[in-house]
């Protein structure tokens, strides 16, 4: 390791800069946050947080970050020797980021991590690491440059990273990501041809319909029909829900199987294996009834009122507390049996309505009514949804004129055997 050191003017330099000013005008510039980690020599995992680190070098690979010459935590890492792990942390890690960044002692608490091949901790749920080695560290006022050369490298899972601007965490979507929303254009085409099949079907049961696409890795409500019911979360065009389990099942299971892989993924690295093989049952689940529903007023609503609350950027509501909500409601999506004996609080019942490629349009969806349903009026919904979907997906191909798609059986011709026999998995 060098050690480079040079005369330092900062302090004529920032005679004329009030500290205020100088942390407001460099405070409209977005950094990302990553935790540099080691293991001190009593084997005791090591941590700071970071919002100044870059890349510095393709050939040979250098990074740098630039830690305060005070920091603790900066002292205690460079005590337990030069080789460190960046931890690029993921958008919903604000606790992980403000944790090893408050606490003085056990930074790691309640925070699993894992050793690197090189033997420094890496953080759960992080978007990528790099192990690294410290090869300069220059002298720049009152922080550290500390320049390192990269021996590994990995990315984790496909989330967004946490940035830090104007003084609060959150994180970002690509414009090359957000032009997705364009595709919305051609989906919101056919919900315009099978709008009046929406309208039935909300008439009929006196609820409300709506239509969900899949846009990138996201759930958008593109459109509604009916009445808002009533001690119900309204829903409003436009919201956005994770593609992830249990929620969009219907695109997983009409979906390849690329589809359903990122699906299952989008689902974090905190699921258990058990988790994760439960979920993977899903989507043969749902594609054999021909149709997705949540059972259970009082929990999925709950889950509606955060989300919408999320969309409304309500600051209360952070990604990690609905994430953890959908978790605790997974249960209460695609069940695997339906005994005939029981009563139901059908919350909502989806079934797909295809494009003429044979891919799924949209996510046709209709909301039970408040009070509990009997299994014969949960075969009427279920007939009706399936029939609504079929009748909208033909409308499509007529108004398209291409042939009928050959890889999917139309929805609606399996309601009868979907419900008729319990099925356990």
């Amino acid at each position: 390791m060098t050690i480079s050191t040079r005369p330092s003017t900062s302090g004529d330099a920032m005679s004329s800069f009030e500290p205020n000013h100088f942390r407001e005008v460099l405070g409209q510039y977005p950094t990302g946050v990553v935790v540099v980690t080691a293991i001190s020599s009593t084997g005791d995992p090591l941590g700071m947080t970071v919002g100044s680190f870059t890349s510095v070098s393709l050939d040979p690979p250098l990074i740098a970050f630039l830690p305060s010459k005070t920091s603790s935590s900066w002292h205690s890492l460079r005590e337990a020797g030069d080789r460190y792990c960046v931890n690029f942390l993921g958008a919903d890690q604000e606790d992980v980021c403000r944790n090893v960044a408050t606490r003085k002692e056990d930074k790691f608490r309640d925070i699993g991590w894992d050793l690197t091949e090189f033997g420094n901790p890496l953080l759960d749920g992080a978007v990528a690491h790099i192990d690294c080695i410290v090869d300069v560290i220059h002298d720049a006022g009152d922080h550290d440059i500390v320049v390192a050369r990269v021996e590994a490298m990995e990315v984790h899972n496909s989330g967004y990273p946490l940035l830090f601007f104007r003084g609060g965490y959150g994180s970002f979507r690509p414009l090359s990501l957000a032009s997705q929303d364009s595709a919305l254009v051609n989906q919101l085409k056919f919900i315009d041809v099978a709008r009046v099949h929406m309208d039935e079907l909300a008439y009929r049961f006196d609820t409300e319909v709506a239509a969900m696409a899949l846009v990138g890795d996201e759930l958008v409500l593109a459109a509604t029909s009916g009445r808002i019911r009533g001690s119900v979360t309204p829903t409003s065009v436009g919201q956005r829900l994770p593609f992830m389990p249990p929620l969009g099942s219907v695109f997983a299971a009409w979906g390849p199987t690329a589809l359903q892989d990122i699906w299952i993924s989008n689902a974090g690295s905190s699921i258990s294996p058990g988790e994760r093989d439960e979920y993977a049952k899903v989507p043969d689940r749902v594609r054999e009834r021909g149709f997705a529903l949540a059972l259970g007023h009082k929990e999925v609503a709950r889950l509606e009122h955060t989300w919408t609350r999320l969309n409304d950027n309500d600051p209360s509501i952070t990604r990690k507390a609905f994430l953890a909500e959908v978790k605790e409601v997974s249960d209460k999506y695609n069940p695997a049996e339906f005994p005939e004996s029981e009563s139901y609080e059908l919350r909502s019942l989806a079934g797909p309505v295809f494009a003429p490629d044979g891919s799924v349009a949209f996510a046709l969806t209709a909301w039970g009514p408040m009070r509990p349903v009997s299994r014969a009026e949960l075969d009427e919904y279920v007939d009706a949804v399936l029939q609504a979907c079929a009748r909208a997906s033909a409308e499509i191909e007529r108004a398209h004129n291409t042939p009928m798609w050959a890889s999917h059986e139309a929805p609606g011709t399996r309601q009868d055997r979907a419900l008729s026999t319990p099925r356990a998995e």
